[in-house]
């Protein structure tokens, strides 16, 4: 239930301070604001006055009494009249002195005996000075008698700390800061009675921050190269502190109501919508103050507020205002995404039948911002660039960027905003769900981009870095947000979707009867629940379990139908990922399949990854067993072609015995149907977050039939079959290898982009792991792609030649510009070795050099040509000098990192000095050194080379040491620090130079320590003791090769 703001009483409060005064307290009744005056408040800086009598003016540092310390805890008492938080120093009375200390509260989350309610906020920003103060009350309820108050604050001076009922004004005896926990502790003589409530006072101030966290400032560029500043805020996860002093955990909701004062030229924004602007003037200082509404009920980090000069379009969709706040420069392009966030807003309502409670919604580009959005309510803010498309210039590519970013933060809306998770260790239930929503709303919304299964492919990581133990479990156990590091951020929005995912599927066909359902999207079992789910718990805190509740269904014994909280419990709380065999059993007539499982643990992880010895020896045994929401499809050739018969799902249960195993029963063949086959198909449209392993018959039928009618599965069941055996393939799980080399020769034939971009993921695997370091083995491998991809490549093409609009051509739904695009990387990807690649790669690379170039590559294939013409073109000093004139140009068409791609494959030792030569002069004639990426590319050149001649690069680094590097390695350009760490490497290979290098780096290096000089760097050549790259003339894949090719 939403809690609305106590009436302040309209009277002065006169706090006996000799250091702050509380002033008179306004309150607007009409529009249920609060205002505090700014009477004392310094006109010119708007900073409140501080009483310097009891400061030390030379040092800025509060004059300490050393004799009243708190020897238990190691902390002193504090007078409460000025405390400066970001110091830590407090002043102090004589009065303060106690004969008794107070214990320290040493836990790290907010005792539970104190209820927020509500906040009024006032505000004054200098964009100026990059400063902040503000006054504050805040309505709390005590649920539990006590004797001292707990709140957050981080790097603010507070003041004029009081609270008061509407019977007293109290102030605390003494008050303790812990830093590690941001803990404010306010002692008071008087107990706090329960279930009364109590408003507390106090003013702040503090200073803007430049990392992007907290109440931060950030510059920009204006397009005619002037700078502005503006101020954001980021409060995720645990940031509010660093603006106003708070109770910031997620479960404390309150209510917030603020008033933003602004210099004159400046706007303000926050969650809310504006009711008043009063203009202020102070002699020569002119300044505006916006009221903002009370706020709905709503956790700290979700608070927001913004200072800058930004403009803005604006629309309506219903009767709410939406609207886009970008740099007055970058209007033009902040047009689309206003007309998505209308889009998606509709959508949202309507699938989740919960109204958006807010009478605004503002986006805001801000520049540099330290994450790609962030979804604060009402006022949501994204990196400049990523809500920017221009219709006439802007790729299909950067379009879907732009509406899954904009869809992901207006699903927090509801997922993390109307309901929250009580705890940080259930952030998924926020990121997951907003991930998920985002693939949903952007396939209604944006229909032409053709997007409906391409989480397939995005995901392939999740799962390869699962099979390594690469991530943490979904369920992050948290006991301080402050410690963003230990999440796991792959874990939480992608595994936590692709598990939603599967729950979506499971639930919705089971409570279908296993049926193809012609249920709208929005009336389905799992939505319906959802929406359930958030009007229970709307404005409030849940708990996963909570989640799991929602979405069961009981019989009438009152025992679960679904196994929700079994299923999900077993793969949010849990590492890894399984792999379900499947086994065929004939006999005479009938044939069962076998069910069972474990965690896949691929064979490929090193050993360097692993803690110990005895840890990967047990989790290569598969430990871990699932509760699997398991689905199979069965095909049958009855009617003399592969058909889909029937599908089935049930749930493979968590047994302690791994022998155990569960059994399906085939349909049964008539004596007449001699020739009938049957294949049974795991993982129903990939939906399941599981692997699925096959026996060696049931890949001989399914390749048969793939061979001679493809589209017997559907693309995503095909991708799915195909990444499963090849899988197999990989982790030496198959029968007989074979089987699965014959039957990938059906791909020369196979046009699903989905498939093939799923397939080449693996083919890499092979390439850049299994084989990487054997040259003839890695050749043989590139010879089999190249066969297999020489259809593909030609339809695909270097150049996007579809319109849009007209991509599905051959019924091939998913021939979608973006799959294309990302398929066409893939290919480029294959590198040089790729015979369809190369020789293209040097027809264009002449083209270009000769300047009869007239193609719009975009910037991953140029990398491509730039490479290949220099690595396997005739280079002689021309090649070199046009790349040079092209990166000193400013109307070339090539970017730098295309053409800094080209000078890496250099390899005359010649040619690479006439480079060093031209870097050289650069530096002395002070040519191109703002450019950072320039800047950057050439060190990862040099770095790039170093590994053969590291001596020259030294020579080079060293020479230019005070004039152009040292900048670098104090503003930690880890780039530079990894060149000089690789030479050092080198070096101390070799022996020659080390004695020389070494000490060099001792020199530089001596007080700021940033080079680590302990771990070795490792080859690109080094053998990692991958068991696959060791010789084997065994190997049953090179053997095939060597036979077919």
């Amino acid at each position: 239930m939403e809690s609305d703001i106590s009436d302040s009483d309209d009277e002065v409060i006169d706090i006996e301070s000799d250091v702050l005064e509380v002033v008179d307290v306004d309150m607007d009744t009409e529009s249920d604001v609060f205002e505090l005056n700014n009477e004392e408040s310094n006109i010119e800086t708007g900073i409140p006055e501080i009483n310097t009598d009891i400061f030390d003016i030379e040092t800025g540092i509060p004059e300490i009494n050393t004799d009243i310390f708190d020897i238990e805890t190691g902390i002193p008492e504090m007078n409460t009249d000025i405390f400066d938080i970001e110091t830590g120093i407090p002043e102090f009375d004589e009065g303060d002195i106690e004969t008794e200390t107070d214990v320290v509260y040493s836990d790290t989350r907010l005792p539970e005996n104190v209820l927020p309610v509500a906040y009024r906020l006032d505000f004054y920003t200098s964009i100026e000075n990059s400063t902040f103060d503000g006054k504050e009350e805040i309505d709390i309820e005590i649920l539990k008698e006590t004797n001292s108050i707990i709140f957050h604050s981080e790097n603010l001076s507070l003041s004029n700390i009081t609270i008061s009922n509407e019977n007293e004004i109290l102030k605390p005896n003494s008050i303790q800061y812990i830093k590690e926990s941001n803990f404010v502790t306010l002692n008071f003589n008087e107990t706090l009675k329960s279930e009364t409530n109590y408003t507390l006072h106090m003013q702040y101030s503090g200073k803007l921050n430049s990392n992007g966290i907290g109440y931060f400032i950030e510059e920009y560029d204006n397009e005619d190269d002037s700078q502005s500043r503006m101020a954001a805020t980021q409060f995720e996860a645990a940031d509010a502190r660093r603006a106003f002093p708070c109770f910031d955990e997620p479960q404390l909701k309150a209510t917030f109501q603020l008033n933003m004062t602004v210099n004159d030229g400046y706007n303000a924004l926050s969650n809310m919508n504006v009711v008043e602007i009063k203009e202020i003037k102070n002699l020569n200082l002119k300044q505006k103050k916006y009221i903002f509404a009370n706020s709905v009920k709503m956790s700290t980090y979700l608070v927001a507020f913004m200072v800058s000069k930004f403009q803005s379009i604006s629309d309506k969709y219903n009767d709410i205002d939406v609207s886009v706040y970008v740099i007055p420069d970058l209007i033009e392009d902040a047009k689309y995404s206003l007309k998505v966030a209308i889009k998606l807003l509709e959508f949202y309502e309507n699938l989740l039948k919960i109204p958006y409670p807010l009478p605004k919604l503002d986006l805001v580009g801000v520049p540099n911002l330290v994450f790609g959005g962030m979804e604060n309510w009402g006022l949501i803010n994204f990196r400049s660039e990523s809500i920017l498309w221009n219709e006439e210039t802007g790729t299909d590519i950067d379009k879907y960027g732009v509406v899954t970013l904009i869809a992901h933060e207006i699903a927090h809306q509801w997922f993390g905003n109307i309901v929250t998770m009580k705890w940080w260790d259930d952030f998924w239930l926020n990121e997951g769900f907003a991930n998920y929503m985002q693939n949903i709303a952007t396939d209604v919304v944006e229909p032409e981009l053709g997007i409906t299964n391409n989480w397939y492919y995005e995901y392939y990581s999740i799962f390869s870095k699962d099979t390594l133990d690469k991530i943490n479990s979904v369920y992050n156990y948290s006991p301080n947000p402050k410690y963003l590091n230990d999440w796991d951020i792959i874990s939480i929005y992608n595994k936590g979707e692709s598990i939603i995912r599967m729950m979506e599927f499971w639930l919705n066909k089971m409570n279908d009867n296993h049926s193809i359902s012609t249920t709208s999207i929005e009336d389905n079992y799992f939505y319906k629940r959802i929406h359930e789910y958030l009007d229970l718990y709307r404005y409030n805190n849940v708990d996963s379990q909570q989640l799991y509740e929602m979405l069961e269904s009981y019989d009438e014994n009152g025992q679960p139908l679904y196994h929700v909280s079994g299923i999900m419990e077993s793969f949010i709380k849990q590492k890894g990922i399984p792999i379900v065999m499947m086994e065929r059993i004939s006999n005479d007539h009938d044939q069962i399949i076998t069910l069972s499982q474990e965690q896949l643990i691929s064979i490929n992880i090193d050993q360097y990854e692993m803690d110990n010895i005895e840890q990967k020896d047990t989790m290569i045994k598969g430990n871990s067993t699932w509760v699997i929401p398991y689905s199979y499809s069965i095909y049958s050739n009855s009617t003399g072609k592969p058909e889909l018969l029937e599908s089935h799902y049930i749930t493979l249960e968590d047994n302690d015995d791994r022998k155990s195993k569960t059994t399906i029963s085939l349909p049964t063949k008539d004596d007449e149907a001699t020739n009938t086959k049957i294949f049974i198909k795991g993982n129903e449209d990939q939906k399941g977050y599981y692997l699925v392993q096959y026996d060696d018959e049931s890949i001989q039928v399914a390749c048969e039939w793939l061979k001679s009618d493809l589209n017997f599965m559907s693309y995503i069941n095909r991708a799915g079959f195909i990444s499963d055996i090849f899988n197999q393939l990989l982790e030496n799980r198959a029968e007989n290898p074979t089987t699965i080399l014959n039957c990938l020769d059906y791909l020369k034939n196979e046009k699903s982009t989905i498939v093939w971009i799923k397939i080449l993921k693996y083919f890499k695997r092979l390439i850049y792991i299994r084989y990487e370091n054997n040259m003839e083995k890695n050749k043989l491998i590139m010879k089999y792609i190249s066969d297999l991809t020489k259809n593909i490549f030609e339809d695909i093409g270097w150049v996007e030649k579809e319109k849009e609009g007209i991509e599905k051509k051959s019924g091939i739904e998913d021939n979608t510009i973006i799959n294309r695009d990302v398929l066409r990387s893939n290919l480029m990807d294959l590198g040089d070795q790729n015979e369809n690649n190369r020789a293209k790669a040097l027809y264009y690379y002449n083209e270009i050099k000769n300047g009869t170039y007239s193609e719009n590559f975009d910037e991953y294939i140029l990398i491509n040509i730039f490479e290949t013409g220099i690595k396997y073109g005739n280079v002689d000093e021309s090649d070199i000098d046009f790349i040079l004139n092209e990166l000193d140009s400013e109307t070339s068409k090539f970017d730098k990192y295309s053409l800094m791609s080209g000078l890496k494959q250099v390899s005359d030792a010649s040619l690479r000095k006439k480079i060093l030569e031209k870097f050289n002069k650069d530096i002395e004639n002070g040519f191109n050194l703002d450019d950072y990426d320039y800047q950057y590319f050439k060190i990862e050149l040099l770095t790039n080379w170093a590994s053969e001649d590291y001596y020259l690069y030294f020579t080079f680094v060293r020479d230019h040491w005070d004039d152009y590097f040292k900048e670098k390695y104090l503003n930690d350009n880890y780039e530079l620090i990894y060149l000089i760490e690789t030479i050092y490497s080198k070096s101390k290979k070799e022996d020659e130079h080390f004695q020389e290098i070494a000490s060099w780096i001792n020199v530089i290096d001596k007080e700021e320590k940033k080079i680590n000089l302990e771990d070795e760097i490792i080859d690109e050549d080094h053998n990692n003791n991958n068991l696959e790259n060791e010789e084997n003339d065994d190997d049953p894949i090179i053997l095939w090769l060597k036979e077919h090719y």
